[in-house]
């Protein structure tokens, strides 16, 4: 008899997910962008699919913010928090040192208020095709209490979907939503970590 193929379940970035800042005082936040964990604790390619599959849910670590950071970044980031999965394929550059991506797929956007303080899963409601070597990244339409920082160094660092200077309000460089564009990934933010993962189940 063949042998008979079995499916694999990966959580790309499981485990420890981290304590999101807010609501310390400043509360940082994820605000208007797409990136993914370029460093973990000085691993690399965290967020790389190691096989072909399907990606069928993430997961958020998510700060508690005030009522009064509530309403300041609802009024400054385009509405309530809420966050998206997205998968990233890396494509040629002619430029040295340019790093470009392709979005692949993308989820819908889950809204994430009711969810403060807690760690939760989002099933997607359609999973997305994934191949070995793709990147899944999180997407914040809005702003997302998910990101921590304290108690990390230099070996934690997030990529977004932004150019130089990476300052510059974020509302000028939304985050990438339209499958098939290809968006450079310049700005690389450390010491920091974006608080989520996402579980990939491979093709058998």
């Amino acid at each position: 008899m063949p042998a008979l193929a079995a499916a694999r379940i990966t959580e790309l970035g499981g485990g420890d997910l981290g304590t999101p800042s807010c609501p310390s005082n400043p509360c940082l936040a994820v605000t208007r962008t797409t990136g993914y964990q370029l460093l973990l604790n000085g691993r690399r390619s965290v967020f790389t699919a190691p096989r072909d599959g399907r990606l069928v849910a993430f997961t958020l670590a998510l700060g508690r913010p005030t009522a009064r950071q509530i309403t300041f970044f609802n009024q400054q980031s385009g509405g309530n928090a809420s966050a998206r999965i997205a998968v990233l394929r890396q494509v040629p550059s002619t430029q040295r040192g340019v790093v470009l991506y392709r979005l692949q797929a993308r989820s819908d956007a889950f809204p994430l208020q009711s969810f403060f303080g807690q760690t939760v899963q989002f099933p997607l409601y359609t999973s997305l095709r994934v191949r070995r070597g793709w990147i899944i990244a999180l997407s914040i339409p809005t702003w997302a209490p998910a990101l921590a920082v304290s108690g990390l160094d230099n070996s934690f660092a997030w990529r977004a979907s932004r150019v130089k200077p990476c300052s510059t309000n974020p509302e000028r460089q939304p985050p990438q939503v339209t499958p098939g564009s290809v968006r450079q990934y310049f700005c690389t933010y450390r010491p920091a970590r974006l608080t989520y993962s996402a579980t990939l189940i491979s093709t058998p």
